[in-house]
């Protein structure tokens, strides 16, 4: 019954976590590129089909911080 609880828990929590859904726009951000390559990866003109000759990207963001 715990084991349940808490799996149901985590399942509806991280459904209702998601601050942008299916169809939103997100917020244009530039960020440095540190390991992976060089220059700066600026998420419309890399992601958006309409603005790089149709070449359409999911973008999946993980974003850590350490203060």
């Amino acid at each position: 019954m715990l084991r349940t609880l808490i799996i149901h828990t985590i399942i509806v929590s991280g459904i209702f976590a998601l601050p942008l859904q299916v169809g939103d726009i997100s917020p244009n951000f530039t960020e440095p590129i540190c390991a992976n390559g060089a220059g700066d990866f600026d998420l419309y003109t890399e992601c958006n089909g309409d603005i790089n000759g149709g070449s359409y990207k999911v973008t999946w963001l993980m974003l850590f911080t350490s203060w």
